[in-house]
């Protein structure tokens, strides 16, 4: 009964699909069908899992965690260890400034000397003070002229720190008075100076300075930024001859460092205004010129190296203009920590002599010389420094140069009274073979020395005047716990050679040039000071302790032993 219901619907199915695929065969319907075979459709019955959501829990149980300790023991070996001393640096607070030093003594042949400084003492914003000073003597000098002198001097200065700049100004009035005491005869030389009526500058020269100076610079400690430095020195000297000078000196330097390397440029202009006093009845004649220099550089530094080149370009309009170059150049390595440092360069440069410059470096010189600018052409130099120790330091050096238009003195022939003496420009070649050595302990004990062995070259002269061919120089200074100083200094010059007189003919050619050879000397100064408080000190000087009368210039003997006290307080 089931079965035959359940093929029903089979047959059914069939016969409905049968009558499809007639029709199909029906050219109208569009086609035949044909099926073979016997189909069985069977309808499986559906089996469906029943899976429900149940909540999970998210927090966790608890576990219970144990933790058990080893009974294990290390007992570390006991041991001392050595520590190095340490070394505080302590800065002790800053010692007391006064505002006023002054100083006077009195030595032989009648030889006062007078000081006195002033100041603001410490201060951030300004800062001011003067200074004045006396220094004459009798002169006390047989077989000679009149050999007395004086010198005095005031000069005042004032400094204001702006917020990046540093502004400051110097006056200054100097005034020297030598006596040209350098006979050729000394007989009788008083007697024939009351017969004769002189006048004052053929027996002594007064030379007068008013000067003022002005600088501005930058404080910054950005070096990455522009800094500079600019200054002007003027300077109106004259004499007892009435030859006059003004000199306008105008001075910058540019700087700018960008990591390791650093470019300046450094700006001169020199204006030099000079007009000679022959005589009465000779005249005058003048001298003016400009001197304008530019002198660019780079430099680099390293670790151990420095690097600097650069040039020395000028343009001198003294009589007329002519254009000068100079190579400079430095190079330096150091070895082992600064112990050794080796170095070398190249330098020149074109140089002012003036009137003042002149008759600082010889007084004695005649009341108008003419004027003539140097041109250091070269100086090759090399060396090494460096320090054996931390007290000691060393410099052996080796130099070579060249000096166009270098002045050196010779007498002036026919000196009615005091032998004067005149300048004469030659080039000169100079080989100076030095060394110097610097030892010092704290502030105890600074000692210092030097060696120069020199040899020349002349072009026009037949030698090179009153230059020596050696010059040691030495000098100490022993602080005993700040209670007694002693100094000490030596200067030892060689022989040189001086001009002693020119022979002509009628016609004033040169037929002989007589030449004298001044003896080296050596000039040794001692100096005690005790200071008895902080405020007061006495002193005691002794100058040519050797007692040599020495000429440092040709028939210009210097004084003998010179011996002077006095005494210092501070207010």
């Amino acid at each position: 009964m089931n079965a035959r219901i359940h093929r029903w619907p089979v047959l059914v199915a069939g016969m409905l699909i049968a009558a499809g695929l007639h029709a199909q065969g029906d050219p109208a319907q569009g086609g035949e069908y044909y099926i073979h075979g016997i189909f069985n459709p069977t309808l499986s019955e559906a089996r469906k899992v029943d899976v429900r959501p149940e909540p999970i829990d998210t927090i966790l149980p608890e576990r219970p965690v144990s933790y058990e300790l080893l009974p294990v023991r290390f007992d570390p070996p006991a041991r001392v260890d050595s520590i190095a001393p340490a070394r505080l640096n302590i800065q002790s607070a800053l010692p007391k400034l006064y505002h006023g030093f002054v100083k006077a003594g009195f030595g032989l042949y009648t030889t006062p000397i007078g000081e006195l400084y002033y100041d603001q003492t410490r201060s951030r914003k300004n800062g001011y003070g003067i200074h004045l000073k006396h220094f004459s003597s009798n002169g006390g000098i047989d077989d000679v002229g009149p050999s007395d002198y004086s010198f005095n001097s005031a000069e005042g200065f004032y400094k204001a720190f702006l917020d990046d700049h540093e502004v400051s100004g110097t006056a200054l009035y100097d005034r020297r008075r030598i006596s040209y005491y350098g006979y050729p005869s000394n007989d009788s030389i008083q007697d024939v100076l009351d017969a004769i009526d002189s006048p004052d500058d053929f027996r002594k020269q007064i030379y007068n300075d008013i000067g003022f100076a002005a600088r501005v610079r930058t404080l910054h400690l950005d070096s990455g930024r522009l800094g500079y430095t600019a200054g002007m020195e003027v300077h109106q000297y004259s004499n007892l001859t009435e030859s006059r000078e003004t000199n306008l000196r105008l001075a910058g330097d540019v700087h700018l460092q960008q990591g390791s390397e650093t470019y300046g440029l450094g700006v001169l202009l020199d204006n030099n205004a000079y007009r000679g006093q022959l005589g009465a009845d000779l005249g005058d004649f003048r001298q003016n010129g400009t001197l304008v220099g530019l002198e660019p550089r780079v430099s680099t530094r390293g670790e151990k190296y420095e690097v600097r080149i650069g040039a020395g370009i000028f343009l001198d309009a003294l009589g007329k203009s002519t254009f000068h170059f100079f190579p400079q150049a430095y190079l330096s390595y150091s070895l082992f920590n600064d112990i050794l440092v080796p170095y070398a360069g190249v330098d020149g440069e074109r140089r002012r002599n003036s009137f003042r410059s002149l008759t600082r470096e010889n007084p004695w010189l005649t009341g108008a010389p003419a004027l003539a600018n140097t041109s250091l052409m070269y100086d090759v130099y090399g060396g090494l420094r460096g320090s054996l120790s931390s007290k000691l330091e060393f410099d052996v050096r080796v130099s070579k140069q060249r000096q166009k238009g270098m002045p050196l003195y010779v007498r002036v022939d026919n000196a009615p009274f005091g032998d004067q003496m005149a300048v004469v420009y030659d080039r000169v070649d100079i080989l100076d073979v030095s060394g110097s050595l610097h030892y010092h302990v704290l502030n105890e004990l600074d000692i210092t020395g030097r060696l120069d062995l020199l040899t020349y070259e002349t072009q026009d002269q037949p030698e090179a005047w009153n230059l020596p061919p050696y010059r040691i120089a030495l000098g100490a200074t022993y602080d005993i716990r700040d209670k007694l100083v002693l100094k000490a200094e030596a200067l030892f010059l060689g022989q040189r050679p001086a001009l002693a007189e020119v022979v002509t003919d009628s016609l004033g050619a040169v037929l002989e040039t007589r030449v004298q050879d001044l003896d080296g000397f050596l000039d040794l100064y001692l100096g005690a000071e005790y200071r008895y408080t902080k405020r007061l000190s006495v002193f005691l000087e002794v100058s040519n302790l050797s007692a040599s009368k020495y000429e440092r210039w040709f028939r210009y003997p210097v004084q003998r032993t010179l011996v002077m006290g006095g005494a210092t307080y501070r207010f």
